[in-house]
C-alpha cells in the first residue's frame, strides 16, 4: 500500500488542477493515466502529467465538495486501486490556556499581610480581579500584599517590578513607602476612567486599558516590556492601547503580506522559474514590488529555503509550498525535541 497527503490550495479548487507532489509521483509511479475512486465510490479518470508536474481529473469532484484552501486529502494505492480520502482542514495547534494561579514559589521568609477588605483584592466572584489577570497575561507575576498589589516582570537582566494599588486604597506616601520596600521602579494607582491623568510621581492606570490590552494580546503576544514603556511616561489609557493597537497591527499587516506571497507562489509547480512580474500579476495591485522581493528575500533564507534567486528579478521555486511547510513543520517539531520544551 502506498500512501500520499495532500493540502489543497486555492489554485488547486479554482483550476481543478493537482500539483504532483513527490508523494503523489510515488502513488502513481510511472502511470500516465489512472482511475481515483471518490469517498462514495465514484471513479474519476485522471490524467498524471509527469513533464508540467500536474495531476488533472478532479475538477468535477472538486467542485462538487464544500472544500476549502488547507483542506487535506489522502491518495492510498492497493494493487492498482487509487481511493481518496477527505482528512478535513489543516489548522494551526491552538495554545493552551494560561493558568488562572501562578504556581507558588517558595519564600524565604513569612510575608506580613496588612488586613485589607477581600472584595478589593478578591472580588465576589472569587479569584484573582480581571485587572491582575490582565497584568499576567502580560507575563507579570502577581502577588498581594494587602492594600496592594506586587507585580514583577519575567524580562531577566532588564526586569522590574511595580507596586499597584486601587486609587483611594491608601495614601500616597504608603503607596511611595511600599515602592522603596520592594525596591519597585515603578508605582501606579489603579483608576476606573479610561484617560487617567498624569502626575507626580505615582504613574495611573486605567482598568479597562488593562483589560483591553489583555483582549489585544490575544492577537498578539504583547508582553511587560510595551507596558514599561507607558509607565514610563506616568499613565495608561484607552489612547494608549489604540497606540499599541495601530502598532499591532501594522506587524499583523506585514505577516498578512507575507500570508498573501506564499499563496502566490504555492500556484507554481516544482522548480518553476518565474520573474517578479509574473509574482506581481498574481498578488495584484495590494503589495509592492518592493514588499514582494522583501518577502521572497525571507523565503529564500532560513528556515524556509522555498526559493532561490537567479537573477536580479528572476526566482525558481525549489519546493511546492506544502511540502516547505511540512518540512518547516517537521524541522520546528525536532528542534522543539531537542530542546526539551515541555508540551
Amino acid at each position: 500500500m502506498q500512501e500520499a497527503k495532500y493540502t489543497l490550495t486555492s489554485y488547486c479548487l479554482e483550476s481543478g488542477t493537482l500539483r504532483l507532489t513527490p508523494s503523489l509521483r510515488q502513488v502513481f509511479g510511472e502511470d500516465r493515466e489512472a482511475t481515483v475512486v471518490a469517498p462514495d465510490g465514484t471513479p474519476y479518470p485522471v490524467e498524471i502529467d509527469p513533464e508540467r508536474g500536474e495531476l488533472r481529473g478532479l475538477g468535477a469532484w472538486l467542485r462538487a465538495q464544500d472544500l476549502a484552501p488547507n483542506d487535506r486529502l489522502r491518495f492510498v494505492r492497493e494493487g492498482d486501486r487509487v481511493s481518496l480520502d477527505w482528512l478535513g482542514r489543516r489548522l494551526k495547534p491552538r495554545k493552551a490556556p494560561a493558568p488562572s494561579e501562578p504556581a507558588p514559589k517558595p519564600s524565604p521568609a513569612p510575608r506580613r499581610v496588612t488586613p485589607y477588605p477581600k472584595e478589593v483584592i478578591y472580588p465576589s466572584t472569587g479569584g484573582r480581579p480581571g485587572f491582575v489577570e490582565a497584568l499576567a497575561a502580560l507575563g507579570l507575576e502577581a502577588f498581594p500584599e494587602g492594600k496592594y498589589w506586587l507585580l514583577r516582570s519575567r524580562m531577566g537582566r532588564r526586569g522590574y517590578a511595580l507596586v499597584l494599588a486601587p486609587k483611594g486604597a491608601l495614601s500616597a506616601e504608603a503607596l511611595l513607602e511600599a515602592k522603596a520596600k520592594h525596591a519597585a521602579r515603578y508605582a501606579a494607582w489603579l483608576v476606573p476612567e479610561a484617560e487617567p491623568e498624569a502626575k507626580g510621581a505615582i504613574a495611573a492606570v486605567a482598568e479597562p486599558a488593562l483589560l483591553a490590552l489583555k483582549e489585544l494580546h490575544q492577537s498578539f503576544p504583547l508582553g511587560a516590556q510595551e507596558l514599561e514603556r507607558f509607565l514610563a511616561r506616568g499613565r495608561l489609557g484607552m489612547r494608549e492601547v489604540e497606540e499599541l493597537r495601530r502598532e499591532v497591527a501594522g506587524v499583523l499587516g506585514e505577516r498578512a503580506q507575507f500570508s498573501t506571497v506564499l499563496s502566490a507562489i504555492a500556484g507554481f509547480r516544482k522548480d518553476q522559474v518565474f520573474l517578479l512580474e509574473d509574482l506581481l500579476a498574481e498578488l495584484g495591485e495590494g503589495i509592492s514590488g518592493d514588499v514582494a522581493v522583501r518577502m521572497l528575500e525571507v523565503l529564500a533564507g532560513p528556515p524556509f529555503f522555498a526559493v532561490a534567486r537567479l537573477a536580479p528579478g528572476e526566482y525558481r521555486l525549489r519546493e511546492e509550498v506544502p511540502e516547505v511547510l511540512d518540512t518547516l513543520a517537521a524541522y520546528a517539531a525536532q528542534l522543539k525535541r531537542r530542546l526539551q520544551v515541555p508540551g
